[in-house]
């Protein structure tokens, strides 16, 4: 390939990329205070790379006329930076030193490195061009230095791809020139390449323009992560390099020099630009921890301090004690939990830990908060979305976020796919950028708090529905109670049409009576008191069994009672106890034939008492009492029988300390035997 024709297209290329970049910056002269000086630089760039493509033809022959274009372009770059460092640097010390002493130095640096330019090349002209090449390159580079240090590392202003357009382009006009002072001659390969490597260099100055916003206040710590994977990636690229030059020195020697030093600049430009791009680093910052380097948490320490904490609490402070577990892993000062609540549309608060709830509206599961955890699935970072509102889409929080300035992270609860609701986190003195491990932890133990809330939340609603179930097997007692009485009223009703004339039946109706009235005032007492715990007195066994044969003395068989004179003490309620006898007693008459025989008795021994009801009925079968006697609201006595007596008849006496045991056999009768502890 013929090195003219090298030349002259690597010049074109230069002039065409910076017409179009000075196209571009003027456009954007109302929106940067630096783009008209950029504009200027890069329109003198491209003149200059014109002539030189001019003069490559022999169109332009004078020399004088491309000194003059190259150090009208050193000056214009010159100026723009100014400007730039003018505008980052507040008391402008860096300006105010370069202007002391940068201009002496340079002045001085000028004329001795002319007059040995003079000597070495042997023309005054392209002496002037060299040495101008050297100082004002190192002018820029020192210029474009200070331009670095006063933005910030994660500025999304893209001024450092302009500061790595310089360092390369400035950089190469260095090395070329100085190359040329010591060989006494400019290297006519060096020229060939020029036009390629400066097209390069607009690359990253295209960045610039298309990320032309001006942040200087962002501030985020390097780590030595991005340094590692920097100085891996420069490697990487210095290998690809070599092994390209390897391959194009094999090939023609008429543009393999040419080719090696474009390849040369083009690492460079790559690893600038790889140097000061934020999104880059941050891919390969997080593809070479998870592949290299250690993790930034001690799992497991973190795992066993998270569920210590989390077991901490009761059923009641479970929602604290989950904010505080997830906050520690942050250091956030405190947080609130929201959930939503049970079969509704809307995520309240639940509880808080070291801050109040604030007195706004509940969040409902449509708005754009909800939304956006629902679909990303993400921890949002509060700090992270003022800096970097694009990357949170069109999230619009709650004017309170922006009122108040105390909040940091909203973690979202997962249970399943199912957004069960979310933490919010305070601010902490000194907040932290959150990367990928931060965010990955963070969602795992979100899941988990999801979890552990729900099922405390699950347990209390079980507890509301037994105490509702309390209530529920305290109002079936009574009204088993009821139906009882009931039963006696209905027995008087039926023999007064045949025995109201007889004065002995009218006592015994009123003495009936009387008794049902009592024990209804007894029952509305019971059921006043409702989840009150029985009352427990020492109560004599014996006088519990004859009122209890005495109520069901009308009925056949009629119950026969062994007692011996010796009172019996157990701390019971006497109108329980009576009411548990009573129950099984009518059972046993109800299960044996008038013909038969119903016998009570009590025995005690060894600090127990056994009272025993034995009959002479129908009996039943393992079967039935295994599956069906002690279960509640199953009765084979009809649609009128509540079916919870026995039932009833156990869990007293399992109250009192003692048990209810059955022995029968089908055909041959039953006996039940209720154990009580006897009082001292």
């Amino acid at each position: 390939m013929d090195t003219d024709y090298l030349v002259v297209t690597g010049y074109a290329f230069q002039t065409l990329a910076y017409a179009l970049l000075s196209i571009v910056f003027f456009a954007q002269r109302k929106s940067s205070p630096f783009a008209i000086g950029l504009s200027f630089a890069s329109a003198l760039s491209s003149l200059a790379g014109a002539i030189l493509a001019l003069r490559s033809v022999t169109v332009v022959s004078s020399t004088s006329i491309i000194v003059v274009a190259e150090w009208a372009r050193y000056l214009s770059w010159i100026v723009a930076f100014l400007v730039i460092l003018r505008v980052l640097d507040g008391r402008r010390l860096a300006e105010k030193a370069l202007y002391r002493y940068g201009l002496v130095l340079f002045s001085a640096s000028f004329v001795a490195l002319g007059l040995y330019g003079s000597a070495r090349l042997g023309s005054r002209s392209v002496a002037l061009m060299v040495s101008g090449g050297v100082l004002a390159g190192l002018f820029l580079i020192s210029l474009a230095e200070q331009v670095f240090r006063n933005i910030t590392s994660d500025s999304t202003s893209g001024l450092k791809y302009v500061c790595v357009a310089v360092f390369v382009l400035s950089g190469y006009d260095i090395v070329q020139y100085l190359y040329a002072l010591s060989e006494g001659m400019i290297n006519s390969n060096s020229v060939a390449a020029r036009g390629y490597v400066y097209t390069l260099g607009a690359v990253p100055l295209a960045l610039f323009a298309r990320r032309n916003e001006f942040d200087p206040s962002a501030d985020v710590a390097r780590q030595a992560t991005l340094y590692r994977s920097s100085f891996l990636a420069t490697g990487i690229f210095i290998l690809l390099w070599l092994i390209v030059d390897a391959y194009v020195q094999a090939g023609s020697a008429s543009w393999s020099t040419v080719a090696t030093i474009v390849i040369a600049a083009a690492v460079l430009v790559a690893t600038g630009i790889f140097l000061v791009s934020a999104s880059i680093r941050a891919r390969a910052r997080v593809f070479l921890t998870k592949a290299f380097f250690r993790y930034k948490y001690d799992y497991r320490r973190e795992w066993l301090r998270f569920i210590a904490t989390l077991s901490e609490s009761g059923l009641e402070n479970v929602p604290t004690t989950a904010v505080r577990a997830v906050a520690q892993i942050v250091n956030s000062p405190g947080g609130i939990v929201w959930v939503r609540e049970h079969e509704s549309k809307l995520y309240a608060p639940i509880g808080s830990w070291r801050c109040d709830i604030p007195s706004i509206s509940p969040i409902r599961n449509d708005s754009e908060l909800v939304r956006f955890l629902v679909d990303q699935k993400w921890v949002i970072d509060l700090e992270e979305k003022q800096r970097y509102p694009a990357r949170y889409g069109s999230l619009e929080l709650d004017p309170f976020f922006q009122e108040n300035g105390d909040w940091w992270l909203i973690v979202p609860l997962f249970l399943g796919k199912r957004l069960f609701g979310f933490i919010w986190l305070r601010r902490p003195r000194l907040v932290r950028s959150l990367n990928f491990e931060d965010h990955d932890l963070l969602r795992t133990v979100g899941r988990h708090v999801g979890m552990h809330i729900n099922q405390a939340e699950s347990d209390k609603r079980l507890a509301e529905s037994s105490q509702f179930g309390t209530y529920n097997r305290l109002t079936a007692f009574l009204m088993h109670d009821l139906n009882n009485l009931i039963a006696q009223q209905s027995l008087v009703v039926t023999n007064a049409e045949r025995y109201r004339e007889n004065p002995e039946f009218v006592d015994d109706a009123i003495a009936t009576i009387a008794n049902s009235v009592s024990r209804m005032r007894r029952l509305m007492e019971q059921l006043t008191r409702s989840f009150k715990t029985p009352e427990r007195v020492r109560t004599d066994l014996n006088d519990a069994l004859l009122d209890a044969v005495d109520r069901c003395s009308a009925l056949r068989p009629e119950p026969v009672l062994v007692l011996d004179n010796t009172s019996t003490i157990v701390l019971a309620d006497l109108e329980r106890l009576t009411n548990v006898f009573e129950h099984l007693i009518r059972n046993a008459q109800d299960a044996t034939p008038d013909t038969g025989r119903v016998e009570v008795s009590l025995q005690v021994s060894d600090g127990s008492a056994r009272v025993s009801i034995n009959d002479t009925g129908s009996g039943m079968s393992p079967e039935f009492i295994r599956e069906r006697l002690f279960r509640p609201f199953d009765s084979t006595k009809g649609s009128h029988a509540m079916g919870i007596g026995v039932y009833q008849a156990r869990e007293y006496a399992r109250m009192l300390g003692g048990q209810l045991e059955v022995v029968s056999k089908v055909g041959q009768g039953t006996t039940f035997m209720v154990n009580l502890p006897v009082a001292s």
